[in-house]
């Protein structure tokens, strides 16, 4: 098992360059084509406010965002040429509504799809969300995301999953197979434990553990009791502490556009987080 066909998202930010060499050293080691995708937003302000803007100032405004799209597939397609990995690009025109919705259709056909971290500070970042959202939630496949500061420069190949056995734990678990081969370490977390009863065989993580050994994954259970504190802490602070850079977690919650929120945990870990995490839903 390994990824085939992978996805990366595209703009003009400064954190782009990070996602892309992400997706291109993934692309490299699992011998699979990257595509890159760039959205090109047209505005529709106008219809909003019931005010025709002039054809020169709409012009105007296509002409940037058509320019930023351009720009940001010749880096890519420039990075991937040296990598010297099979690579696509595309450029999707559409109003900015639309992009979520187009980008996760682009999602369901690939195997993995590379997304930037909002950053809180960015003028973006509310369009930045609904594209995380979207992907997340419309597309039925897995969701890399790479923290707006980047990624580590000392890769330590350590990983942590957050489990506890539920379908989404599991659908997360069985996509990253092919991102925890190879992994220095791999640690499924435990957080607060149940008390499991005989017909399960074994403490809890156990079964996960014989899984992904027949896949070649070692890994170790660590069980953290701290009922005080939030398990999103828990799982931030894990991170912190054993010095992992990668995480590997069920998504929590619905689309924004039916709960106006991605769920407690799965919200915090999203704005929180400082190094890639693999999420399913």
């Amino acid at each position: 098992m390994s990824y085939k066909d992978l996805l990366v998202h595209l703009d003009d930010s400064e954190a782009c360059d990070q996602r892309v060499e992400a997706a291109i050293a993934l692309a490299k080691r699992q011998d699979a084509r990257l595509t890159g995708i760039a959205l090109a937003l047209e505005s529709t302000i106008s219809t909003y406010i019931g005010i025709d803007f002039p054809s020169s100032l709409t012009d105007a405004q296509h002409e940037i965002v058509k320019t930023a799209a351009k720009n940001a597939v010749a880096k890519f397609e420039a990075a991937s040429a040296e990598a010297g990995i099979d690579y696509l690009s595309k450029t999707i025109v559409c109003p900015a509504p639309k992009a979520p919705e187009m980008l996760a259709f682009y999602a369901r056909h690939a195997d993995l799809t590379f997304v930037g971290q909002p950053n809180p500070d960015a003028r973006g970042k509310s369009f930045q969300e609904a594209l995380m959202d979207g992907v997340l939630h419309q597309s039925g496949r897995p969701v890399y995301m790479v923290p707006y500061i980047g990624r580590r420069e000392h890769k330590v190949r350590k990983a942590v999953i957050a489990w506890n056995g539920d379908r989404k734990s599991v659908r997360a678990v069985n996509d990253a197979i092919p991102l925890l081969r190879g992994r220095g370490q791999v640690t499924i977390l435990i957080v607060n434990p149940k008390q499991r009863g005989e017909e399960f065989g074994g403490s809890q993580g156990d079964n996960l553990l014989s899984h992904l050994k027949q896949h070649g994954i070692d890994a170790v259970v660590d069980m953290q009791t701290v009922p005080d504190v939030g398990i999103d802490n828990i799982i931030l602070n894990y991170i912190s502490d054993t010095g992992a850079d990668l995480l590997i977690m069920g998504a929590f919650g619905h689309s924004r556009l039916r709960e106006r929120t991605f769920g407690g945990v799965t919200e915090s870990i999203l704005h929180q987080m400082t190094v890639p995490v693999l999420m399913s839903e």
